[in-house]
This record gives C-alpha cells, sequence and structure tokens, in this order.
C-alpha cells in the first residue's frame, strides 16, 4: 500500500488569495503536487443549473436571506441532497488522490454551516493534512473583490445586462456571510493575514510548516467532533 500522500488544504473566502497561493505553491515545488480547488468544482464539475443562481439550485447549493425577516439583506448558503452529495464526493476525491500516494493542495471554503468542515475533517480522517486559513480583513475583502470587476467578467450579451446585475448582487449579498462562517472555525496550522503577506510569503511559510511535521488541526477537529457525538449519544 502506498504512503498517504501529503494534502494542504487552504481555507478561505473569495479575495483572500488561496487560489494564486495553491497555483504558486505547485509551481514552486519540485516534489509532484496534485492542484485542485472550490472555484475547479463549482465552475468546472458542479452543474451550473444546481449552482446557487441556477434554477435547481434547492437541489444543490441554494442562496437563501441569512435572515427570513430581511429578503432583501446579507444571503447565506444551504444545501440540497444534491449539494451535500457533492461535496462529499468531492472531499472523497481528496482522499483517494492522498490514498494513492499523491500530494494534492487544495483551495477550499471549509464552512461551518452548512457543515461542510465537518464533512470533511470525517472523510480525510488519518490522513496527512495540513490546514492553512488566508484571514485578511472583511475590508481588504471588499476592496479586492471590488477590483475584480466580476461584472466585467460575466458575458452580459449571452446572459443579458439584468442577470448578470442579480448575480454581482447575490454575490456581494453573500459575503458577509462567507466571512463569517468560513472563519468561525479557529483551528488550524498555520493563520496568515494576506493583508500583510503576498503569495510568495504565503507559499515560504506553508513550506515552512511542512518542514517541521505533520499538521495537527484535522486531528484536534475530529477528536472533538468524537467527543461531541459521543456526548450526544
Amino acid at each position: 500500500m502506498s504512503v498517504p500522500g501529503q494534502i494542504v488544504i487552504i481555507n478561505g473566502t473569495s479575495g483572500s488569495g488561496k487560489s494564486t497561493a495553491a497555483e504558486l505553491f505547485q509551481k514552486r515545488s519540485d516534489d509532484y503536487w496534485l492542484l485542485y480547488g472550490i472555484d475547479h468544482f463549482l465552475a468546472g464539475t458542479q452543474p451550473a443549473q444546481y449552482g446557487h443562481h441556477g434554477p435547481k439550485s434547492r437541489e444543490g447549493i441554494h442562496a437563501e436571506p441569512a435572515d427570513p425577516a430581511q429578503p432583501d439583506g446579507p444571503l447565506r448558503w444551504s444545501l440540497g441532497p444534491k449539494g451535500i452529495q457533492a461535496f462529499a464526493t468531492l472531499h472523497e476525491w481528496l482522499a483517494a488522490a492522498s490514498r494513492q500516494g499523491c500530494n494534492i493542495i487544495f483551495d477550499h471554503l471549509l464552512l461551518t454551516d452548512p457543515p461542510i468542515l465537518a464533512d470533511c475533517v470525517r472523510r480525510l480522517a488519518g490522513l496527512p493534512v495540513l490546514l492553512v486559513t488566508l484571514k485578511p480583513p472583511f475590508e481588504v475583502l471588499e476592496s479586492r473583490v471590488a477590483q475584480r470587476a466580476m461584472d466585467k467578467k460575466l458575458p452580459t450579451d449571452i446572459l443579458g445586462e439584468d442577470v448578470v446585475a442579480k448575480i454581482v448582487d447575490r454575490l456581494s449579498r453573500l459575503r458577509p456571510w462567507f466571512y463569517e462562517s468560513v472563519y468561525a472555525n479557529t483551528v488550524c496550522d498555520l493563520e496568515i493575514d494576506t493583508s500583510n503577506h503576498d503569495p510568495r510569503a504565503v507559499c515560504e511559510m506553508i513550506e515552512q510548516r511542512l518542514a517541521e511535521g505533520p499538521g495537527l488541526a484535522f486531528e484536534q477537529l475530529w477528536q472533538a467532533e468524537a467527543h461531541q457525538q459521543h456526548g450526544a449519544d
């Protein structure tokens, strides 16, 4: 049986720099590293009609008011049966790559509610995982996302201006909840404020932490989950 490959999960919201850091990490390394991420998964793997912009979102990933009393306020995600199934499959893919002896770096949205983090911890139990959290201040994220001019990247000529406007509005209304849910978990092996560290520095810090020994965060989270389940029983 192969020695399990190292898994590095870079957790953070949109604009935190996780995708850029993951891509640079792979390019810098002389070792064999697979690269995948939440954007690849949502844009290229998950059927669009089941995403939070699609007509079947309630079966997959649905954006709904964080506070039902404020229908025009901030949004949050809820997962339908296909969404739960999809994230379970995604985490099993990560586990399978490691069990085949492949190193893999993955940028993720480890939401606490819905329990995407808990599912990931459960399915990667016993495998070597280094959990890295990239957490710049919220106002920095807002500025970075605004500079991306998302409305300029969407195919207005295909979707129409009204649809593009609704997508941009939905994403902006999701951002506060994403920040809260992604960063609700404070257990990690390395936390980096990317308003103070550029992608190269982030990679160097990850490389240094890997050299120091195995990650402990996922084991701690697994033990906490097991203790909670035992207490519930």
